[in-house]
């Protein structure tokens, strides 16, 4: 039997870790679609690191109480048992798509009572959804399993060619416009990314509807970046 490659946990220090990533989101406004003000997240700003991740383990700190301990394994058990049917075929298209194979042999998909989803790719872990349903949850990890094949095999490239940052992750982020393209019969929902990268998103899909090459792809997605900047 192949071994699966992500396994979703309940991990409490992971899903402290993903809060601070969304923090460090509603700080720097990675994203022009307009943010829910969030009163908890004014509040961690105007502490320091460590002192909003101590605030953040006692805000949480409910859905970890040794009463919800069987609700949590519950669940973790729900989303691993409807992830195992589209694992394989998941991977085989992501690599396909790509043309490489994915880089890790096992991450954590970290079920987080964050209302955003962060990763770590020197982790190998990533966030996604404890508190909406399990169908949820595994598009959203279809989503940041694409993130780790941008940043191992992409993301140097661009800066190579002279990309700023936040160009790059611009460009890594409307990738996942092909999750519409060639995922559709195995995921719930619809990606729509966000409304800046939405010409980065239209130049994929028609270079990937021509040609089906991620290189292509990745030279049309490059030219529309440096122009929107």
């Amino acid at each position: 039997m192949k071994k699966r490659i992500v396994s979703f946990v309940i991990d409490k220090n992971l899903d402290i870790k993903n809060h601070l990533i969304q923090l460090d989101y509603y700080k720097g406004k990675f994203s022009s679609r307009k943010r829910r003000k969030n009163d908890f997240y004014d509040k961690l700003l105007k502490l320091s690191p460590k002192k909003s991740g101590v605030r953040i383990r006692e805000n949480i700190g409910r859905f970890y109480l040794p009463n919800k301990r069987k609700i949590l394994t519950s669940i973790s058990k729900d989303v691993n048992s409807e992830w195992i049917k589209i694992e394989t075929v998941y991977f085989k298209r992501l690599e396909k798509i790509h043309n490489h194979l994915f880089p890790f042999s096992h991450v954590k998909a970290v079920l987080s009572t964050a209302g955003g989803f962060g990763y770590s790719t020197q982790g190998r872990w990533f966030a996604t959804s404890m508190t909406q349903n399990k169908f949820i949850a595994i598009d959203i990890a279809m989503h940041e399993l694409m993130h780790f094949m941008f940043h191992k095999y992409y993301w140097d490239e661009c800066a190579k060619k002279g990309l700023t940052w936040k160009q790059i992750w611009n460009i890594k982020e409307a990738f996942t416009v092909l999750l519409n393209l060639e995922f559709s019969d195995i995921r719930f929902q619809t990606d729509y990314g966000y409304p800046e990268h939405k010409n980065i998103r239209e130049a994929i899909k028609k270079s990937w509807k021509k040609y089906h090459d991620f290189d292509k792809a990745l030279d049309s997605a490059i030219k529309v970046a440096k122009l929107s900047s």
